[in-house]
């Protein structure tokens, strides 16, 4: 039935009452006669007719809807049947989705397992929940030592205010590069790393850190030694230069000392040549 015809339907079913009404009223009054009773009749006939039209259509859909929550009706099988084929179906697509999902994060796991530098993946609160092969050859931690346990705390206490700062930086949204910090190994001797840190989103809101880093403590050890050696360098030098400095003033006392003795000869051979004094001057 459509929109339309349903809307008449109610509206007769809503006016023709009060044309009944008004024909009882004149009835009442003594004023029945054969067009009065004629529409009365009509008025009442009407009525009928639409409450069964309303009742046949809302009656309808809920019969349908009732059969249907019941299990019968066109289209639908019969109540209690299985489906024994389907559900298995369903049951090995859903394992073998499973299956490939587990594979692919097991490969991703043993990707991020094998990358050569240094990965550690922290939580909010710098914990760490995720630590690779190559940081536990290194650090010579085992897995669950690390798992769970706060970076901080791997972290020489001279160097943990960097360490602060920076995690703070990254609980921003804000990246953090080149950070040494000194690590306390398992066998407790000290060792510097230089990360890379970036933040980890989730839903908008930094969820954690990726941390990426490699051991430079060879590489400073020559830093320092070429520093070490720059200063005695610097300091060999300054002494070169003091040398050559008391050098140069050593010749030039040696080419004055020289000038005297050679101005002193000829004072000698003068004052001989006038006295006639037959010795030579020493020297």
């Amino acid at each position: 039935m459509s929109v339309n015809k349903l809307t008449s339907a109610i509206a007769l079913a809503l006016t023709l009452p009060l044309l009944a009404l008004l024909a009882l009223c004149v009835f009442y009054a003594g004023g029945l006669n054969m067009p009065v009773a004629g529409a009365g009749a009509a008025a009442f006939a009407l009525q009928a007719a639409a409450y069964l039209v309303l009742s046949s259509e809302i009656v309808k859909p809920l019969s349908a809807l009732a059969s249907a929550s019941a299990g019968k009706g066109p289209g639908l099988p019969e109540p209690g049947r299985r489906f024994p084929s389907e559900i298995e179906a369903i049951k090995s697509y859903v394992l073998s989705a499973g299956a490939l999902l587990d594979e692919y994060r097991e490969q991703h796991r043993n990707l991020l397992m094998s990358i050569p530098d240094i990965l550690l993946e922290l939580d909010k609160s710098g914990s760490v929940i995720f630590i690779n092969n190559t940081a536990l050859d290194v650090t010579g931690y085992a897995e669950d030592e690390v798992l769970g346990r706060s970076f901080l705390d791997l972290i020489a206490a001279e160097w943990k205010p960097r360490w602060q700062s920076t995690l703070a930086l990254l609980q921003e949204g804000e990246a953090a590069g080149n950070v040494d910090l000194k690590i306390v190994l398992a066998s407790g001797a000290p060792s510097f790393f230089e990360f890379n840190a970036v933040p980890l989103w989730k839903d908008g809101i930094v969820a954690g850190c990726c941390c990426i880093g490699r051991d430079i403590e060879e590489r400073r050890k020559m830093i320092t030694e070429l520093e070490a050696a720059r200063r005695h360098a610097e300091e060999a030098t300054a002494k070169l230069k003091k040398t050559v400095n008391d050098l140069e003033e050593f010749s030039l006392l040696a080419v004055r000392r020289e000038l005297k003795m050679q101005e002193l000869r000829e004072m000698f051979v003068r004052l001989k040549e006038e006295h006639e004094i037959n010795k030579e001057f020493p020297g």
